[in-house]
C-alpha cells in the first residue's frame, strides 16, 4: 500500500515542463534583481484556461514540498479546475534568492516578488490567492490597482492597534517554540485536525527545514512582527475581494479576520466551519467551493478521491451502561481518554482519525500491519484503565474528500466491528492477505453474512482477543 508521500505525488497535478527539465522551475526577477522561483501547474480543463490563480502561500513553507501533502494535492485540484495556477518561492524561502536588505520590511520585499510573479506569468487580470495573513497580496493590490481582476485572502489577520503588540508577542513565542523543534502545542493551534497525525508532522518538519534555516527563519518572523495592521494598506484595496476564515481558528481568531474585511471597500466575507488555521488541512472542499463561486460564479469541486486504505473502527463496550451509572462528567472524562488513546496510537501508526463516531472513531492507517500495530496499542491501553474497546478492521478502496470518506468498505468495516466480542479484534480476509509475511498470527471465525453487503465475508480474530 503506498504511503501518504507516494499517494500525493501520485494524485498530484501536472506541472509544466517548459522551464527547467530537473528542477521544473522558472525564476522570474524583481526590480531589485532578486530571482523569485516559480511553477506553473496546469489548469484542469481547457475551458478553464483564460483564468490564472497566483497563490500567495503562508508560514514558511516551500513550494517543492506542497505536492507530498494529500490536502496541498486536494487544493490543487480544485484550483486547477478554475484555471492555471501559478505557486512560487518568497525571497528566503525554498528555492528563491536569499534575503539581503533586511533594513526593509520583509512583508515589502515579498510583495515585490508577487508583482515580479504575476508580470513573468503574464497574470495581469488574474486572481491572487494568498493565505499569508499578513497583507503580502494586499500590498501589491493597493500599489498596483487595476492588475488583478480578483483578490482572494484566506485568514488575514488584522489586530487592533491597542492589542497588538501583545497579540503579537504571543504568536512570535510560539513561532520561537516551533522554530527550536517545540511544535506540539503550535501545531495544536495551527492544525488541530492533523496535529496527532505523525505523516503530517513528519511533513511539516521537513517543510521547516527545506524552507528557511533557523537563522533566517528567525529573522524573517521578527520582520514579520514588527509590521503594524495599518501597514497591509486594506483601505488603499480597489480590486474585487473575497475574505474567508475558519469560524473555531484559535491562531488567526475570526475577528481579526473581519476586521481585515471591514478595511477593504466592498469586500465579501464568509465564514467557513473548522479550526484548522491552513487553508490545505480540514475541509479544503469548502474553501475550494467559495473560491470557485466567487472567481467563476458557481461551485466547482474535484472529484472525490479514491483511495486504497485500511480502514479501523473502535467501540466503548456497554457504553450506554457505562454512561448511566457515572454520569455525564465522568463519562464524559472516559471518552476523552478513549479519543486520546486511539489519536495517538493511530497517528504513531502513521495514520488519520477521520471522525468519532460518539463512543468510537473511525480512523485510516497506511498498511494493513499499521491498522493491527494502532489497534493492539489502543485495545492494551485502554485496558488498562479499565475500558474494554472492540475493534474492526478492513482493507479497501474508498472514496475521499476532505475529512470524510465513503463506500462500501467503510460499511463492511463498521459490521465487522459490531461482531467483534469486548477487548476482541475482528478482520477481514482483506487484512490477513495484505498482512501476509508479518508476524501476526489469526484465529479464523468462518465466513459471514454482514448486513447491507451481499455476498458472504471471512473473518478473523487476532489471538488473545
Amino acid at each position: 500500500m503506498p504511503d501518504n508521500l507516494t499517494w500525493a505525488r501520485d494524485q498530484a497535478p501536472a506541472i509544466r515542463r517548459d522551464a527547467d527539465p530537473v528542477t521544473e522551475i522558472a525564476y522570474a526577477q524583481a526590480e531589485d534583481g532578486t530571482h523569485v522561483a516559480y511553477r506553473v501547474l496546469d489548469a484542469e480543463t481547457e475551458s478553464a484556461t483564460e483564468n490564472v490563480i497566483v497563490m500567495v502561500s503562508g508560514g514558511l513553507i516551500p513550494m517543492e514540498v506542497f505536492e507530498d501533502d494529500p490536502g496541498f494535492v486536494r487544493l490543487f485540484r480544485g484550483l486547477c479546475s478554475l484555471g492555471k495556477v501559478v505557486v512560487f518561492d518568497r525571497r528566503g524561502i525554498g528555492q528563491s534568492d536569499p534575503i539581503v536588505e533586511w533594513e526593509r520590511p520583509v512583508l515589502d520585499q515579498w510583495s515585490d516578488d508577487l508583482s515580479a510573479v504575476v508580470e513573468a506569468t503574464a497574470a495581469e487580470e488574474g486572481v491572487v490567492f494568498a493565505w499569508d495573513g499578513y497583507g503580502v497580496a494586499t500590498r501589491f493590490a493597493a500599489h498596483h490597482p487595476g492588475r488583478l481582476r480578483m483578490l482572494v485572502l484566506y485568514q488575514p489577520k488584522v489586530i487592533p492597534e491597542d492589542d497588538s503588540d501583545e497579540r503579537s508577542a504571543s504568536q512570535l513565542s510560539l513561532l520561537r517554540e516551533n522554530l527550536a523543534g517545540r511544535q506540539d502545542s503550535f501545531l495544536e493551534q495551527l492544525a488541530p485536525s492533523r496535529a496527532a497525525d505523525a505523516s503530517f508532522r513528519d511533513w511539516y518538519r521537513h517543510a521547516g527545514r527545506a524552507g528557511a534555516s533557523p537563522a533566517t527563519a528567525a529573522r524573517i518572523w521578527e520582520s514579520v512582527f514588527r509590521s503594524r495592521p495599518s501597514d497591509q494598506l486594506l483601505g488603499r484595496v480597489e480590486t474585487p475581494t473575497l475574505v474567508l476564515y475558519r469560524r473555531d481558528n484559535t491562531y488567526a481568531l475570526p475577528e481579526t479576520a473581519r476586521l481585515a474585511a471591514s478595511q477593504i471597500t466592498g469586500a465579501t466575507a464568509v465564514e467557513l466551519d473548522g479550526a484548522d488555521h491552513f487553508p490545505f488541512i480540514g475541509d479544503v472542499d469548502s474553501v475550494v467551493a467559495e473560491v470557485s463561486d466567487f472567481v467563476v460564479g458557481h461551485r466547482r469541486l474535484p472529484p472525490p478521491e479514491r483511495l486504497l486504505t485500511a480502514l479501523l473502527f473502535t467501540d466503548l463496550v456497554a457504553s450506554t451502561e457505562r454512561a448511566a451509572s457515572l454520569g455525564d462528567h465522568h463519562w464524559k472524562a472516559l471518552l476523552d481518554r478513549h479519543d486520546a488513546v486511539v489519536r495517538a496510537a493511530v497517528g504513531n501508526c502513521g495514520g488519520t482519525v477521520v471522525k468519532t463516531t460518539g463512543d468510537g472513531v473511525l480512523a485510516l492507517l497506511p498498511s494493513a500491519g499499521a491498522a493491527v500495530a494502532a489497534a493492539e496499542r489502543i485495545r492494551d491501553q485502554l485496558a488498562a484503565d479499565g475500558l474494554a474497546v472492540r475493534i474492526g478492521i478492513h482493507v479497501s478502496d474508498i472514496d475521499r474528500r476532505n475529512d470524510d470518506v465513503s463506500g462500501i468498505g467503510v460499511n463492511i468495516a463498521a459490521r465487522v466491528m459490531g461482531l467483534a466480542g469486548s477487548g476482541q479484534i475482528v478482520v477481514t480476509a482483506s487484512v490477513t492477505s495484505a498482512a501476509t509475511g508479518q508476524t501476526t498470527e489469526f484465529e479464523p471465525l468462518g465466513t459471514h453474512q454482514l448486513k447491507g453487503v451481499s455476498g458472504v465475508v471471512e473473518l478473523f480474530r487476532l489471538p488473545g482477543t
